[in-house]
């Protein structure tokens, strides 16, 4: 009996143990994932700036500078996540095809502001939408609510590591589920989703308990042979 009752007591611990460990297992494949695509996504969009000459860094600076207006260096490096050091060097290509400008404070002259040129604006105007075009097409591979989907995800990550960055570009969270494109996706349907990524929450973790029931039952066998 006391071997029996071992067994038995061992039984719920090692099945959170397996639950655990195949939870560990998924969040690692699903960052994985999320590190695979992003690298392939990004190297695809950005293979559209290569005729310009123009990193991707360079390019959000210059969509930086033309969305918030003159910038400090600093303000630049911790907009785009860029270090100070490679901010620099960033802003130095700028400014020697003169997209870009520095400036110093006329009274504080250790003050010194990034500005867009007339060139900068120009360039702009020639890539941006040629840029766009290879996103909309790389995205196009997913569906209107697929796309929904991937950026509440996405917005989710990003609120749990900078919330202030969250809080600060959260607009156009529904927009593609609302934009009644050839998919069909309508208001309704989105309205729905949030209920459906619960149940799918659910059923995962249905299928948890379900699956160390079964790796259970298959490690200690029927009841009566214990």
């Amino acid at each position: 009996m006391n071997r029996k009752s071992a067994i038995a007591n061992d039984a719920p611990s090692e099945k959170h143990r397996e639950k655990g460990e195949r939870k560990r297992r998924r969040a690692v494949d699903a960052y994985a994932r999320l590190q695979r695509a992003a690298t392939l996504s990004a190297a695809a969009a950005d293979a559209a700036l290569a005729p310009f000459s123009l990193s991707a860094s360079q390019l959000g600076v210059l969509e930086t500078l033309q969305s918030r207006g003159p910038l400090h260096q600093q303000e630049l490096a911790r907009t785009l996540g860029r270090s100070k050091a490679q901010m620099t060097a960033i802003i130095d290509a700028l400014e020697k095809r003169g997209a870009a400008s520095r400036e110093r404070h006329a009274t504080d002259r250790r003050f010194t502001t990034v500005h867009l040129t007339s060139e900068g604006l120009e360039l702009l105007a020639e890539v941006s939408p040629i840029r766009m075009q290879a996103v909309v097409e790389l995205m196009g591979a997913l569906s209107g609510e697929q796309r929904a989907r991937l950026a509440r995800l996405c917005r989710r990550i990003v609120k749990a590591l900078a919330p202030d960055e969250d809080e600060r570009d959260n607009s156009g969270e529904h927009a593609d589920a609302h934009d009644g494109d050839s998919e069909g996706e309508g208001d309704a349907e989105h309205d729905g989703e949030h209920d459906a990524e619960r149940e799918g929450q659910a059923s995962d973790t249905q299928a948890d308990d379900s699956a160390a029931a079964t790796a259970d039952d298959a490690g200690h066998g029927p009841k009566d042979n214990a």
